[in-house]
C-alpha cells in the first residue's frame, strides 16, 4: 500500500517543518546568529590608531606561488570582511589557495574606536602609505595594492602620494575617479552649479553631524535595491525550517544585514565632499593630502579596474576617467555583469574577479600569458559605456538599479535649469559684491592684502591658502604666520610708514613678509631679484628703503648692495649660513615681543602708500611705481571679478611676484575671493602642465607672450586633460589669441585685462568675446579716454582751447 499521499505523514512534515522554523527564529532572536562568524585566520603584522594590518597565510597546497604580495583595502562604510565574508565567497582564501601573499588594511569600526569618529580622509590614506612600505620592507617586493570602491580611491592616492615608490600595480574594483560622471545627462556646466547649491544646503549640518553611523550607511544602501532587500527576506523566511542552508547563507546574511558596515567619521565624510564631490579632485589634480598637494598625473605604474556593468554607485564611465587623470599609467579595464558589490563578493567574484587579479600579478611577473579577461592594451582609449554588455545578477547583490528613466529626465531638466540660476547665484554670492567693494572704494576705506587675508582666515580658517613646491598652507596658518613675522618686525623697531625693501625670490617668505609690513601700516619696496647689483643700489635709493628683508639665497646679494641693516627670512635651516652682518629674523621668538601700546593692526587706508614696485624705464634704469591699498584692491577686487573667481578656483601664478601682475592681480584676486593660490616656478611648457595638474588649478594669469609657448608645444596627454577654464593676463598676440580655442577647445578662454600701476584703473574683456580687446573699466575705476598724441615729439596733440583730443577709430593714442 502506498503512503505517498498519507495526510499524517505530510502533516508531521509539515509540524516539524514548524518546529524548526521556530527554534531557529527563536535562536535568531536570543542570539542574533545560527553559528559563529568563520572568518580567515591571520596575525597582526602591526597595529596602531587608525589600522591593523593583517597577514593571511599561503596554502601549503597553492599549485603556484606569486613572489609579489597584494594589499587589499577596504573603503570606508564597510568592514575589511568584504574580503572575506564566508568561507565559499572569501577573496582572502581564494587569493591565498593560489598562492598569493595576502596582506590587509584593516580600518575596523571607527565607531568603536577610541578618537575613531575623529578620524580625517588624510589618516586613511596615511595608513595606507604606511601600509605599503611595511608589506615593501618586509617582503622585498613591490606590492599590488588592490582596493574596493572608496578603497580604490585610497589606493591611487597612496600610489600619488609615493610617487608609485615600492608600488608593482593598482588593482581597483568599482573605484570612481571622475565622480561627476555619476550624475549622467546633465551638462559639465549644470552639474557644477546643481552641486554648489547642494553643498551650500548641507555645509552646516555636516559641520555639525559626528559621522554616518553603520545603521544609517546600511539601510541607505539597502533604500537603493528595495526590490533585491524584499527578495532576499522572503527567501530567507521560506529557508528558516532549514539550519543547513540558513547557516551556509549566515555570514553574508549577518554582513548585508548590518554586521558589514560601520560609521562614516565626520571630518573624512566633509572633506569627501569637498575635495571629491564639489571639486573632482582626484580627476582635475590638486587634492591636499597631510599638507602636500597630489595629482593621479604621477601615477606611472599598471592600473587594472574592474568595472560593473551593472553598477549604479560607481559608473563605467566614472571608473574609466582614471585613464584620462593617470595619462602616464598603462590602464586595463575589466567589465564584469555585476553591480557595485558583486565585483568583489559572490559567485561571480569567486569565478571571474579574483581568479583574474592572480593572473594579474603573474602576468606582471612575466612568468604567466595574458589573463583571458584582460584585453590588448589600448592605452588612453575611452570605452564607451554604452558598449558595454549588461548580465545577469548574482545571487548576494546588494545594490540594484537606483535612477528610474523617469528619475533621469527629471534630473536633466533640472540641469538645465540649474545652469542658468547657478550662474545667476554664483553672480550674487561672489561677483555683485566683489564690484560693490569696489564702487564704495573711498579714499578712507580700510583695504590691503593684510586687510583681505584676516577677513578670509576668519570666515574659511582651514580653507586651503596657497600651494608652494607641493606644500599645502590654510588661511588660518597664512595669518599665524603673518603675525608672528608682523611682531618680528615690531622687535626690529620698524615702524608705520616706514619703507623696507624686499630681495627676495617668490616664495610664501615673499608673501609673508609683504603682509606682515602691511599689517604694521609699513611699505614694501619690492625689489627686482634678478638685478644686478647697479641696479638693486639705484632701486633701493629710488625706493627709499630703510633696511632690506631677503631670504639666504640673496642674502650676500643684499649685504653687498645694501650698507644698512639687513635681515633675513624663510628659508630651510640648512640654507642659513648668512654672511656677517645678516640677522636672522627666524631666530626671534614672536612669543617674547611685547607689542607696544601705539600698535594698531591694519592701520592703512585706501590713500595710504602700500608698497613700491619697479618696471623698467628709460634707459634700462628701474623705475618706481607706488602702489596704495586703493589701488591694490582695485586690482585684486577688479580681476576676482572679471575673472570669476569664487572659493572653488586655485589661481596659478607662474609670474614672478614682485611683477604687478604676479603680486597685484594673481596674489590680491585669490585672497578676496577666498580661492587657492598656487605658486609655480618660473614659467616654462613642462613645469607649467605638471603643476597645474598638481595644484587643480582652474585659472593662470600670463604676461606678455607667455601663453604662446603653450599653444607652440607638441600635443602630449597631460595637457589634454586639466582642470584649466581660463588664461588671464596681458599682452597676448592676435595670432596666439586665434590658436587658443583650436589647441585647447572650449574649455579654456582668454580674459584680457589691464590694470595700471599707480592709476586707480582696471580694464577687463570678461566676456571675452571680441579678440585682443582690453574691455571696459570695472566699477570703482576713473574716468578714462584715449587721447590724440605726437609720438615723436611725446606730447599730447590739443584743440585751440589747449584740451586733449580723442582719438579717432584706428587711431593709436595715449590712455
Amino acid at each position: 500500500m502506498s503512503t505517498t499521499n498519507d495526510p499524517s505523514r505530510e502533516a508531521k512534515r509539515k509540524l516539524r517543518r514548524a518546529e524548526m522554523a521556530a527554534q531557529n527564529a527563536l535562536e535568531l532572536v536570543r542570539f542574533g546568529r545560527l553559528s559563529p562568524t568563520e572568518g580567515a585566520p591571520h596575525a597582526i603584522a602591526h597595529a596602531e590608531r587608525v589600522y591593523r594590518l593583517r597577514r593571511y597565510p599561503v596554502s601549503d597546497t597553492a599549485p603556484r606561488r606569486i613572489k609579489a604580495p597584494v594589499l587589499l583595502v577596504p573603503p570606508l562604510m564597510v568592514t575589511s570582511e568584504v574580503y572575506d565574508v564566508a568561507p565559499d565567497i572569501s577573496a582572502v582564501r581564494a587569493l591565498g589557495d593560489a598562492g598569493v601573499d595576502v596582506w590587509l588594511c584593516d580600518f575596523g569600526s571607527p565607531e568603536h574606536e577610541e578618537g575613531g569618529m575623529a578620524r580625517t580622509l588624510d589618516d586613511h590614506v596615511r595608513a595606507v602609505v604606511d601600509a605599503i612600505r611595511r608589506v615593501h620592507t618586509t617582503t622585498g617586493e613591490k606590492v599590488h595594492v588592490a582596493g574596493y570602491s572608496q578603497g580604490g580611491m585610497f589606493v591611487y592616492q597612496a600610489a600619488a602620494f609615493l610617487r608609485c615608490e615600492g608600488i608593482a600595480s593598482l588593482v581597483t574594483f568599482g573605484s570612481p575617479v571622475d565622480i561627476h560622471k555619476n550624475l549622467p545627462g546633465v551638462s559639465a556646466g549644470a552639474l557644477e552649479q546643481l552641486i554648489r547649491v547642494a553643498t551650500t544646503m548641507i555645509e552646516r549640518p555636516l559641520e555639525r553631524i559626528e559621522g554616518l553611523p553603520g545603521f544609517l550607511t546600511s539601510t541607505g544602501f539597502k533604500l537603493l535595491s528595495v526590490r533585491k532587500e524584499v527578495d532576499q527576506i522572503v527567501d530567507f523566511w521560506r529557508k528558516i525550517h532549514d539550519r543547513d542552508a540558513l547557516a551556509r547563507r549566515e555570514s553574508r546574511r549577518r554582513f548585508l544585514a548590518g554586521d558589514g558596515f560601520v560609521a562614516w567619521p565626520g571630518p573624512a565624510l566633509r572633506k569627501f565632499v569637498e575635495e571629491f564631490i564639489v571639486h573632482n579632485r582626484l580627476l582635475e589634480g590638486g587634492f591636499v593630502i597631510d599638507g602636500r598637494t597630489v595629482t593621479l598625473a604621477d601615477i606611472d605604474v599598471p592600473i587594472l579596474a574592474f568595472l560593473g556593468t551593472r553598477d549604479e554607485i560607481a559608473r563605467p564611465a566614472a571608473i574609466l576617467a582614471v585613464r584620462e587623470a593617470a595619462p602616464q599609467a598603462e590602464v586595463y579595464a575589466v567589465p564584469l555583469p555585476a553591480g557595485h558589490f558583486g565585483l568583489v563578493v559572490g559567485s561571480l567574484a569567486m569565478q571571474k574577479t579574483w581568479p583574474t587579479v592572480v593572473d594579474w600579478m603573474d602576468w606582471r611577473e612575466r612568468r604567466g600569458p595574458r589573463p583571458a579577461l584582460i584585453p590588448k592594451p589600448k592605452v588612453h582609449e575611452e570605452v564607451d559605456p554604452e558598449d558595454l554588455e549588461l548580465g545577469s545578477d548574482i545571487d548576494v547583490e546588494l545594490f540594484y538599479e537606483a535612477a528610474l528613466d523617469t528619475m533621469r529626465g527629471a534630473w536633466k531638466k533640472l540641469g538645465e535649469l540649474t545652469e542658468d540660476a547657478g550662474d545667476l547665484f554664483d553672480s550674487v554670492r561672489y561677483q555683485l559684491p566683489q564690484l560693490g567693494t569696489l564702487e564704495r572704494l573711498r579714499s578712507s576705506s580700510r583695504v590691503g592684502l593684510s586687510v583681505a587675508l584676516v577677513e578670509q582666515a576668519k570666515r574659511h580658517p582651514d580653507a586651503t591658502f596657497f600651494l608652494y613646491q607641493g606644500r599645502a598652507f590654510t588661511y588660518a596658518q597664512a595669518d599665524q604666520r603673518v603675525t608672528a613675522v608682523t611682531k618680528g618686525f615690531l622687535s626690529l623697531e620698524v615702524r608705520p610708514g616706514q619703507r623696507v625693501a624686499l630681495l627676495m625670490e617668490s616664495r610664501p617668505s615673499f608673501l609673508t613678509a609683504v603682509a606682515a609690513l602691511n599689517r604694521l601700516g609699513a611699505v614694501a619696496v619690492v625689489l627686482p631679484h634678478a638685478a644686478d647689483e647697479a641696479t638693486l643700489r639705484t632701486a633701493i635709493a629710488e625706493g627709499e628703503g630703510s633696511m632690506i628683508v631677503t631670504d639666504p639665497e640673496n642674502a650676500r646679494r643684499a649685504r653687498a648692495a645694501f650698507e644698512g641693516t639687513v635681515v633675513s627670512l624663510g628659508g630651510a635651516t640648512q640654507e642659513r649660513a648668512l654672511p656677517e652682518g645678516v640677522r636672522d629674523m627666524e631666530a626671534i621668538d614672536p612669543e617674547a615681543v611685547e607689542l607696544p601700546r601705539w600698535y594698531v593692526p591694519n592701520p592703512g587706508h585706501a590713500r595710504d602708500l602700500s608698497m613700491v614696485l619697479f618696471s623698467r624705464g628709460r634707459g634700462g634704469e628701474p623705475r618706481a611705481s607706488r602702489v596704495t591699498n586703493g589701488r591694490f584692491a582695485t586690482s585684486a577686487f577688479g580681476a576676482s571679478a572679471g575673472c570669476t573667481l569664487t572659493p572653488n578656483d586655485t589661481v596659478y601664478c607662474c609670474l614672478p611676484l614682485h611683477h604687478p601682475t604676479g603680486l597685484l592681480v594673481a596674489v590680491g584676486s585669490a585672497v578676496v575671493a577666498g580661492a587657492r593660490l598656487a605658486i609655480g616656478s618660473p614659467f616654462s611648457v613642462e613645469t607649467f602642465w605638471a603643476e597645474a595638474h598638481r595644484y587643480g588649478a582652474t585659472v593662470a594669469f600670463y604676461a606678455g607672450d607667455m601663453v604662446r609657448a603653450l599653444v607652440d608645444a607638441e600635443r602630449r596627454p597631460i595637457d589634454q586633460r586639466s582642470a584649466l577654464r581660463l588664461f588671464a593676463g596681458s599682452g597676448m598676440r592676435d595670432d596666439v589669441w586665434d590658436r587658443v580655442g583650436p589647441r585647447f577647445g572650449d574649455r579654456i578662454s582668454v580674459m584680457e585685462f589691464y590694470a595700471s600701476t599707480e592709476a586707480n584703473l582696471v580694464l577687463a574683456n570678461a566676456s571675452g568675446e571680441r579678440a585682443l580687446s582690453l574691455g571696459r573699466p570695472l566699477p570703482g575705476s576713473a574716468e578714462i579716454a584715449v587721447l590724440a598724441y605726437d609720438f615723436p615729439t611725446r606730447t599730447l596733440r590739443r584743440d585751440p582751447w589747449g584740451r586733449g583730443i580723442a582719438c579717432g577709430p584706428e587711431e593709436a593714442g595715449l590712455l
